[in-house]
């Protein structure tokens, strides 16, 4: 049975994986028109919306929710969407303003590094044992990663220490999600993350931004994808997925995001990608597979 739940985690991580590697293009086209927070606002109220029918949906499905009702719940529940969003909202700003400085598919690159920060982070603070296999998993989810999407050499600029530092704002974010999301009902925290994350962005947008109308109406078909499929749908996936996968695990599968914005940037934006790039994604998909390999002491 814990077998089954691991392989139904595992298979919601790949699809937000997919979508959010899609997203990449729609986050480049979206920059053309309209600035980092004025993105990040309009597309997490279009997640927020979206989840609305969602959630109430599942709610009338639930009988008693005396879960929902409960005072500590409700307290966990704000602790949680307070910390998931503001990681979400810093780390998403920091990856808006980086792809308008960089490229989608190197921005896919330096984001996914957090499949090292991750465990390190996990080790170091919540004292987390990761065994020689994950090590393995991540040595070569990197080298793939930079096979796939760096060309020329590798030279730190200005966009590229801001995703760099988006990364870790990832990687805090993936490791708070891990700690609440068996504590709080998956549903609740996605509605209210987005929430956050909204609000936090909305400020800065009428503060420092001011967006013209038409701007918006121009980025508005990316926002509408990027807010239903790499918000709603997207981070939903995620919540869902480390219910039954742990963090370390969880970001390597996410991290195969960079072999799919590498395969949209090549369909919609016409970036290169060639057999240095599949050899990448071949050694991203070995990763994955390496990580899920059963040793003794598996449940």
């Amino acid at each position: 049975m814990v077998k089954n739940k691991n392989a139904f985690g595992v298979m919601m991580l790949m699809l937000a994986a997919i979508i959010w590697g899609s997203a990449f293009s729609a986050q480049s086209i979206g920059a053309r028109y309209v600035n980092a927070y004025t993105f990040l606002a309009i597309r997490s109220w279009i997640s927020f919306i979206a989840m609305i029918p969602v959630v109430c949906f599942f709610k009338k499905k639930k009988s008693g929710g005396e879960k929902t009702k409960d005072k500590s719940y409700k307290k966990t529940l704000f602790i949680a969407s307070l910390c998931s969003g503001f990681f979400l909202f810093f780390a998403s700003a920091m990856q808006q303003i980086g792809i308008k400085e960089s490229n989608a598919s190197k921005a896919g690159f330096i984001t996914a590094l957090y499949v090292i920060l991750v465990p390190i982070i996990s080790i170091i603070f919540f004292k987390a044992k990761e065994g020689i296999k994950l090590w393995i998993s991540v040595v070569l989810s990197i080298i793939g990663m930079f096979l796939l999407c760096i060309h020329g050499g590798i030279s730190l600029q200005y966009g590229d220490a801001i995703l760099l530092f988006c990364a870790l704002l990832f990687a805090l974010q993936i490791i708070t999600v891990g700690h609440f999301v068996k504590k709080v009902d998956v549903l609740d925290l996605s509605i209210f993350q987005f929430f956050v994350v909204a609000c936090f962005s909305s400020v800065v947008m009428i503060v420092v931004e001011k967006p013209p109308v038409d701007m918006i109406m121009k980025a508005l078909p990316a926002l509408l994808y990027v807010g239903v499929l790499s918000g709603a749908c997207g981070y939903t996936l995620q919540n869902v997925g480390q219910l039954y996968v742990r963090p370390s695990i969880a970001s390597l599968l996410m991290s195969l995001e960079s072999v799919f914005s590498a395969i949209f940037a090549w369909i919609i934006l016409g970036e290169v990608l060639g057999g240095r790039e599949l050899i990448g994604a071949i050694m991203m998909f070995v990763a994955i597979i390496v990580a899920q390999l059963p040793t003794k002491g598996d449940e």
